[in-house]
């Protein structure tokens, strides 16, 4: 494959989170242009090689109270977020994406942003000695998987009900063998100069969203300026509307669309 078709392949998810956009989906795509192709490259060594990174980076956060350990613990943790987009980009390009892999990425992602949490809360109240750089950052990582397992309980709903609808509405067979396909590549967007400025504006409002991506961003601007408070108090604290934001939200988009298919099978019935 010729290295304009290993580029296009590449470009094989888009991203709507703002640290994603500009920073870890362009260096995936750039890493992995001359490494995808080796039988060596598999998402799940990458996926090691992510946690190694995020783990390391968090120790250097917590034990080295130099600015030299701010520094690479912000470097390390940031190129685990990178890491941790090559794996999925490795595993669509190829279309051998496996369920123990999806369980392994997201298992490890959990386990060292607990680690991230922790050890700048940790670093940021050894510099302060304010009480709320320790405690905030551990209710907010808390709120973050409190939203996740949301998420993850809804999504799990919802596929029952996909699969429900489909079986009164006799497309399951048609449903089962779509998921059998696996990834199905499709050609990136193609942009002109005004489209990537528009992209770039979205991606620059889209921090706006505290996505889950973005931790990295804030984490690193805190580490590197010293100014702890943009990740205790800043960034963990708009984490913190999760505890109640992301039950909320994805339990009415349950509702709604438990009502949906009753309809569907009031109608089937009648």
């Amino acid at each position: 494959m010729n290295l304009k078709d290993r580029w296009m392949k590449l470009r094989n998810f888009q991203s709507q989170d703002f640290w994603a956009m500009v920073f870890a989906r362009p260096l995936t795509i750039l890493f992995l242009l001359p490494l995808v192709e080796k039988k060596w490259v598999t998402p799940n060594r990458i996926t090691v090689l992510s946690v190694i990174s995020k783990a390391a980076g968090a120790l250097f956060i917590f034990f080295d109270m130099s600015y030299t350990g701010a520094v690479a613990g912000a470097i390390l943790i940031n190129l685990g977020l990178i890491l941790d987009n090559m794996d999925g980009t490795v595993a669509r390009f190829r279309n051998t994406a496996s369920k123990f892999g999806f369980f392994f990425d997201k298992a490890t992602d959990a386990m060292t942003m607990v680690l991230i949490f922790w050890a700048i809360g940790f670093r940021a109240y050894n510099f302060t000695n304010d009480i709320v750089d320790l405690v905030v950052p551990m209710i907010s990582v808390t709120c973050v998987y409190i939203t996740a397992y949301s998420k993850w309980v809804a999504e799990r709903v919802l596929l029952d009900m996909k699969i429900s609808e489909k079986y009164h509405t006799s497309g399951l067979n048609e449903f089962a063998a779509e998921a059998e396909k696996g990834f199905i590549w499709q050609s990136p967007p193609q942009r002109s100069a005004f489209d990537w400025i528009k992209w770039f504006g979205k991606a620059l409002f889209s921090i706006l969203y505290f996505n889950e991506v973005d931790i990295f961003f804030w984490a690193g601007l805190a580490l590197i300026t010293g100014e702890y408070w943009i990740f205790t108090k800043f960034n963990c604290g708009f984490l913190l509307l999760g505890l109640f934001v992301g039950p909320i939200l994805f339990g009415v988009k349950v509702w709604k669309r438990e009502n949906e298919i009753k309809k569907i099978k009031k109608g089937r019935v009648e």
